[in-house]
C-alpha cells in the first residue's frame, strides 16, 4: 500500500512538475499603441511580420482616451473616448479586439489586450474623481477614485466583458497608481477614517519639512504619511484583487501584467510613496508579470544622464528583479524602439547595447514599444 502512495505521489509531481514551470512563459511582446491603417481588414499581414521578426505576442491597445489616436485612423465622432471591445458599460469604438485575437490566433500568437483604469476618459467626471492634498484647495487628481462605488463597479464590469473574449492575458496601463498626493476626495478620507479612525488632514500629511528623508515626498510627516501610503497601496491591490476574480470568473486561465514604473524596483519606499506601488504587493496580489517600462531613453532624459548610464541603470533594475522575483519569465522588460520626445532619437547602437544586455538575461520577457507596423521592427533585436 506505502509502494502505492509513493507510486501515485510521484506521478501526481510528475504531472504537476511541467505544467507549473510553464506558467509563466518567457513572452518576446510587440505593445500596439496604434495599428496603422495599411492593416484595416488584413491584420494577419501584421501579425505574419511580428512573428517573422521573433514576436510571440501582441499587447493590443483596448481603450481609448480622448486624446489617443484611432486605430486604422478610423475616426469614430460617436465614440471620442471609449473602448475596442464589445461591453455595455462604455462607447465602443469598434471591435478591434475581436479582429485581432483572430488574426493573433490564425498566425500562433498570444494576445494580451492592454488596458486603462483610473484615467479612462468616461470615468473622469467631476462626481467620481480623486483630489489631491493641494495648498488647501479642491483640486482634481490624475484619475478616478478607487474608493468611489459607481467607478469601480464600471470598471469591474469592463474588465469581466474584455476577459470574455479568449485572450491570454491583461496588461494594466500605468493610470493603476495613486499618486503621492491622491486621497483628498470625501469617499478616501471617508475610507481610510472608517478603517483607521483618523481624520486627515493635509498639514497632517506635508505639514513637516525636514520628512523627505523618511517619507521620500517633500514636505512628507513620517508619522503620518507613511501609513497613509501603504494604506494606499493596499488599497490598490485589493481594488487589483476585485478586477482580477471578475475577470478570471469568465476567463479563468487569463494571465495579467501591471505595467512598473522604473523606479520601484530601485527604490521600495519611492514606489510606494508616489504610486502606491511595490514589487512585493504586486507578486502577492497575483499580477503574473512586472512589465517594467525601462525606457533607456526616458531615463536618460528625466534624470539628465547619459544613455550609457541609463541602460546601467536598467541593469540595476534588472538585477533588483532577480533578487526578488523566483521566476525570472516573470520579469518583463518594456524596451523602448523610439523617443517620448520630439526632440530626441533613439539611436540604432543604443538599441544594440540594450539587446547585449538583455542577452546576459536569457529568462526574462520582453517587450518592444511602441510598435504600429512591421517596419517599425524590422530587422530589430528586441523581438528575438
Amino acid at each position: 500500500m506505502l509502494k502505492k502512495i509513493i507510486l501515485l505521489t510521484a506521478m501526481l509531481i510528475a504531472a504537476w512538475l511541467p505544467a507549473h514551470s510553464e506558467s509563466y512563459p518567457r513572452i518576446s511582446g510587440a505593445q500596439i499603441f496604434v495599428i496603422d491603417k495599411m492593416y484595416d481588414g488584413n491584420l494577419d499581414e501584421f501579425f505574419k511580420g511580428l512573428r517573422s521578426e521573433g514576436y510571440d505576442t501582441v499587447i493590443l491597445r483596448v481603450f481609448h482616451n480622448s486624446v489617443d489616436r484611432y486605430h486604422y485612423g478610423d475616426v469614430n465622432s460617436e465614440c471620442k473616448s471609449g473602448v475596442y471591445f464589445k461591453t455595455d458599460s462604455a462607447c465602443v469604438v469598434r471591435d478591434v479586439l475581436g479582429e485581432a485575437v483572430k488574426a493573433a490566433h490564425r498566425n500562433g500568437m498570444s494576445i494580451y489586450a492592454w488596458m486603462a483604469t483610473r484615467t479612462l476618459s468616461f470615468l473622469k467626471t467631476p462626481d467620481k474623481m480623486e483630489k489631491n492634498f493641494d495648498d488647501g484647495t479642491d483640486k482634481d487628481g490624475y484619475g478616478f477614485s478607487i474608493f468611489n462605488k459607481e467607478a469601480r463597479e464600471t470598471t469591474v464590469r469592463l474588465f469581466a466583458d474584455l476577459a470574455s473574449y479568449p485572450i491570454e492575458g491583461i496588461l494594466f496601463q500605468d493610470d493603476f497608481i495613486l499618486r503621492h498626493r491622491e486621497g483628498a476626495s470625501k469617499d478616501a478620507l471617508a475610507a481610510y477614517y472608517n478603517d483607521t479612525g483618523i481624520e486627515l488632514t493635509e498639514n497632517d500629511l506635508f505639514g513637516c519639512q525636514s520628512g523627505i528623508k523618511n517619507t521620500k515626498v517633500p514636505g512628507g510627516c513620517p508619522d503620518t504619511f507613511i501609513p497613509w501610503a501603504e494604506w494606499k497601496n493596499a488599497g490598490m491591490t485589493d481594488f487589483f484583487r476585485e478586477l482580477k476574480t471578475a475577470a478570471m470568473q469568465v476567463n479563468p486561465g487569463i494571465k495579467f501584467a501591471g505595467n512598473v514604473y522604473y523606479e520601484t524596483p530601485l527604490d521600495k519606499d519611492i514606489g510606494i510613496a508616489w504610486y502606491s506601488q511595490s514589487i512585493e504587493s504586486m507578486l502577492e496580489s497575483g499580477f503574473d508579470y512586472l512589465a517594467v517600462m525601462g525606457y533607456h531613453d526616458q531615463i536618460s532624459k528625466e534624470l539628465s544622464v547619459s544613455v550609457d548610464t541609463s541602460i546601467g541603470i536598467l541593469k540595476n533594475i534588472i538585477d533588483s528583479l532577480y533578487q526578488t522575483v523566483p521566476e525570472k519569465s516573470r520579469i518583463m522588460i518594456k524596451v523602448q524602439r523610439a523617443s517620448f520626445y520630439k526632440d530626441r532619437k533613439v539611436e540604432r547602437k543604443d538599441i544594440e547595447s540594450v539587446c547585449s544586455l538583455l542577452e546576459k538575461y536569457p529568462e526574462i520577457s520582453r517587450v518592444t514599444v511602441p510598435v504600429n507596423s512591421h517596419d517599425d521592427i524590422a530587422g530589430l533585436c528586441y523581438g528575438k
